[in-house]
């Protein structure tokens, strides 16, 4: 199945990461002021979806010839409204979040609950210079470089029977538990490397960056 990448209006990322995104994806949406980031990057969307309070007019007659989805609603932020729209227009197999890493924090976090909330129906990984994250319910397989850093945390509920294979801090048959217990700065020592468990859900973060 096809992806789709979502420009959020978080701290623009770099160029390469966008495009990166943008060469394996089937459709190209932005949240808001992302159409701000697009333009300034040169490269179009399919569609603006938001409430249009952070896009400028500028941007907006820059696009005038894409379609401009105003939600005013309040119970959900830009991203999620653009989850949404991509949700309506098919079937895809992940949803890259970009702009979404950094910025306001209570921006962030909520960027990470939409992770989970839509855990079950696509596959959401938010995509920054520094690292990719995302939420997994079942065995995770890692094809990151040797020496990569990753750090994964359980959300919801307690993660139960994790055990790892090729990282450099193993675990094995452990619980981990949000603040309780986490595996933070764990690091890949062969490729693949996994993290198995049988219970709950796990946030993991690949860290890309310095």
């Amino acid at each position: 199945m096809p992806h789709a990448v979502i420009l959020a209006n978080g701290t623009p990322p770099a160029a390469d990461i966008l495009r990166r995104a943008l060469a394996r994806s089937a459709l190209f949406v932005c949240a808001d002021g992302g159409a701000n980031t697009a333009r300034r990057l040169g490269v179009k969307p399919a569609a603006i979806v938001g409430d249009f309070d952070s896009v400028t007019p500028e941007t907006l007659a820059h696009f005038r010839d894409v379609p401009q989805i105003r939600d005013s609603s309040e119970d959900r932020t830009d991203a999620e409204k653009a989850i949404e729209y991509v949700l309506q227009q098919g079937s895809f197999e992940e949803v890259t979040l970009v702009g979404a890493t950094s910025g306001r924090l209570d921006h962030v976090i909520g960027h990470v609950g939409l992770l989970c909330k839509y855990l079950g129906r696509v596959r959401i990984v938010m995509e920054g210079d520094d690292g990719r994250a995302y939420v997994a319910g079942t065995d995770v397989k890692l094809d990151c470089p040797r020496g990569t850093v990753v750090s994964f945390f359980a959300v919801a509920n307690p993660a139960k029977g994790v055990t790892t294979e090729n990282l450099r801090y193993p675990l094995r048959n452990r619980t981990l538990e949000l603040g309780l217990e986490d595996s933070i700065s764990n690091v890949v020592e062969a490729t693949p490397a996994w993290i198995r468990f049988q219970r709950g859900a796990l946030l993991v973060v690949e860290v890309t960056g310095p």
